[in-house]
């Protein structure tokens, strides 16, 4: 290293460089939380003791209890249907009302889908089970917050 004229060794930057990498992870850190926000769930999946409530950008599903059929994670596609007996799961589950057919993903709504399939069965299958619910009133029930982590198993 070279000196000054009076023999001081000269400085080295190492603020400035200390400074520019914790700008840098910070900018790292905002952009993953920006990409995080964007693909923040666009809808809300709500159970209720009369219905199972699914609001998705363009659609809105009230189904209820006693409607419901089967829910499964089967492959129902076509090219299915061509390998019977053997079933291949996805991450897709289809509820069959009596009157038509909804596929929606439950980890779109942070939701384990064998957890959130075997959850939709119980509060078919168990009115009491239900009562533990809350109500069913309006569209604004939907609006109360959103909670968001990891993949929950849904229990009650």
């Amino acid at each position: 290293q070279e000196g000054d004229q009076q023999g001081q060794p000269a400085r080295q930057p190492l603020g400035g460089l200390a400074l520019l990498i914790a700008f840098l992870v910070a900018l790292a850190a905002l952009v993953r939380a920006a990409a995080r926000l964007r693909r923040w769930p666009a809808g809300r999946l709500g159970f209720f003791r009369d219905r199972l409530v699914l609001v998705q950008p363009r659609t809105e599903l009230h189904a209820l209890w006693e409607e419901l059929i089967t829910a499964t994670l089967a492959d129902l596609g076509d090219s299915a249907v061509g390998r019977w007996p053997e079933v291949s799961l996805t991450e897709r589950l289809t509820l069959r009302l009596s009157h038509r057919r909804v596929s929606f993903r439950p980890a779109t709504f942070g939701l384990d889908p064998e957890a959130c399939r075997d959850l939709v069965l119980r509060l078919r299958d168990d009115p009491a089970l239900r009562q533990r619910l809350p109500e069913f009133s309006s569209a604004l029930d939907l609006d109360r917050g959103l909670r968001t982590g990891e993949r929950l198993r849904p229990e009650l």
